[in-house]
Order: structure tokens, then C-alpha cells, then sequence
């Protein structure tokens, strides 16, 4: 919810389709590639991961990349919980985005069944 209200305040085109669409597809994020690159080789731990770090310095400097870790330790830690406890979301957060899930169709997630 907020990179789409904050590139919506931004004036920027999200497209929010990108994170489930081949990895070329434009989602609208500057620097997204590197970013991507920065993710997988995070999450995957293959050598690249001082490649994609390099790349994300290169784009957005030292900071950007202590805060694109931030961000991916964050979501892993908060998918983990959610999954492991079946934690539903509650109705204002459903209701708020109800359009994300269904553009991406996050209930036909394997860690949806979960939930």
C-alpha cells in the first residue's frame, strides 16, 4: 500500500503487475532492475549478491542499499510470522486492498492456503 500511495503522491505510473509478470516487464520503479537483481541474489544467496549490491550502490548509493536490506529482512521476517500463525488480515486492510489482490492474485499464492 505505500509505494502505490507514494507514486500516486509522486505523480508516477506504478505498475503493480510486474512483481508477478516476467522480469521484464516495466513496473514503473526507478532502478527496479537493479533492485530486483539485489532481492533475488538476497534471497537465494548465489554469488551474484555482490554483483546486485554493487549495481544497487551504483544506482541509488550506499544508503539505498542499507535501506533495500531493510525493506527485504522486513518483508521476510513479516511473511514468515503471517505464514506460521495463519494470521487473516483484518477488514480494513482487506477492504483497502482488495484491488492489489486481486491484480495480482495474491489468493492464488501457495501461502495463501495458509491463511
Amino acid at each position: 500500500m505505500m509505494l502505490r500511495a507514494s507514486s500516486h503522491d509522486l505523480g508516477d505510473k506504478l505498475n503493480l503487475r510486474a512483481v508477478v509478470e516476467s522480469t521484464d516487464t516495466d513496473s514503473g520503479v526507478a532502478h527496479s532492475r537493479a533492485l530486483v537483481d539485489f532481492v533475488d541474489a538476497t534471497l537465494t544467496g548465489q554469488p551474484e549478491l555482490t554483483a546486485a549490491r554493487a549495481a544497487v550502490v551504483d544506482a541509488l548509493g550506499a544508503d539505498g542499499v542499507v535501506d533495500a536490506a531493510a525493506v527485504i529482512g522486513n518483508f521476510q521476517r513479516m511473511t514468515r510470522i503471517a505464514d506460521a500463525t495463519g494470521i487473516p488480515l483484518d477488514d480494513g486492510t482487506e477492504a483497502l486492498t482488495a484491488d492489489i489482490q486481486s491484480l495480482l492474485e495474491l489468493k492464488n499464492m501457495p501461502s495463501a492456503r495458509q491463511s
